[in-house]
């Protein structure tokens, strides 16, 4: 349409031209306002294809986003759902082409090498951890990274489940999934770093009133709840795993140890602590009351000598398995109301 309308224009600029007679002059211009009326009109026909292509486009958006969300919550309240994997063995939940799509952006090693690094936290048998500072955002962040020759399924699955538990929204206070990277035999994890202090330095120091462990721990029971609604299981809960940051929220880190609920796995390979770990967990077992037990454990670290209320709630918590209180909302509300 624009080249018959630049032909028009071109037509009607010879007539003015050649013609001397003031009908050669009219034609001219009827045939320069046709070329300027369709040059109007194509122009007008393209803003109209950009809009519907864009609000189309919205539209796919918007019902992607509903469905993402849809499955999020389905997730939530349904255990059986069909497992995906983000990293090579870590099970996470539905929508499995986005997860890999950022998966696969989070593991190309920008942002984890070039940080700064400022300290050395802490060295197990099998990672280091250091604070570091982001080169980008000049935001101190934690390097998780294995030592030489360890294995690196455990900090590959703690990636995945730092990504999901983003992904899936679910109310259980835990860092940020920031970087994933693999390269030489070893693995790098970059989260956020949680401005606190373990509730373990804490009550050590002191500085945690007996009550506000208990809330603490009840309100962490809820979280916990949501988690194992969802189908997984922290498997590592433990005082040194409980950081109360800045604004009194008790952060839940250390996630290599999680796993899908009721997939068995050999009792070998367990990482977790073995104070805090439930005979059945020793055993392979991944089962909700393994969190639940280890509650009731961390309780039993930090208040040696429990007020009578209190120490019957430990007790169920960590007594046989037939007896152990069913859910993390239940043994919330004992705790709630040992702490009256």
């Amino acid at each position: 349409m624009k080249r018959f309308a630049l032909t028009l224009l071109t037509l009607a600029l010879i007539i003015l031209l050649l013609g001397k007679s003031a009908s050669r002059l009219a034609e001219s211009i009827s045939l320069c306002s046709i070329g300027l009326a369709l040059v109007l009109v194509e122009r007008i026909l393209v803003a109209i294809r950009r809009r519907v292509s864009s609000g189309v486009s919205f539209v796919a958006c918007a019902r992607a986003v509903h469905r993402l969300r849809q499955a999020s919550r389905t997730s939530g309240m349904r255990r059986a759902n069909a497992p995906c994997r983000v990293f090579d063995d870590t099970t996470v939940a539905p929508a499995r082409a986005v997860m890999r799509a950022r998966a696969q952006h989070h593991a190309v090693p920008h942002g984890v090498s070039g940080d700064r690094v400022l300290a050395r936290l802490r060295r197990t048998a099998l990672h280091e951890v250091l604070l570091a500072r982001d080169e980008y955002t000049n935001r101190c962040v934690i390097i998780k990274r294995t030592l030489p020759g360890a294995p690196t399924h455990d900090l590959r699955r703690e990636a995945g489940m730092l990504f999901w538990l983003e992904w899936a929204r679910l109310p259980i206070p835990a860092p940020q999934y920031l970087a994933y990277d693999e390269r030489d035999g070893r693995s790098t994890l970059k989260m956020t770093f949680i401005d606190g202090q373990t509730i373990e330095e804490l009550a050590g120091a002191g500085r945690l009133a007996l009550s506000s462990l208990v809330h603490l721990l009840a309100r962490t029971c809820v979280a916990l709840d949501a988690l194992h609604r969802a189908g997984y299981v922290h498997q590592d809960i433990k005082p040194a795993n409980l950081i109360l940051d800045q604004n009194g929220t008790l952060v839940v880190i250390d996630w290599g140890s999680a796993r899908c609920y009721n997939l068995p796995y050999d009792p070998r390979s367990i990482t977790c602590t073995p104070e805090f770990a439930s005979p059945e967990q020793l055993q392979g077992l991944v089962l909700p009351g393994n969190d639940l037990y280890a509650i009731g454990k961390t309780l039993a670290a930090l208040v040696p000598a429990p007020p009578p209320a209190l120490a019957r709630v430990i007790a169920r918590a960590t007594g046989p398995f037939a007896h152990r209180y069913a859910t993390g909302a239940d043994l919330a509300q004992a705790l709630l109301a040992a702490a009256q």
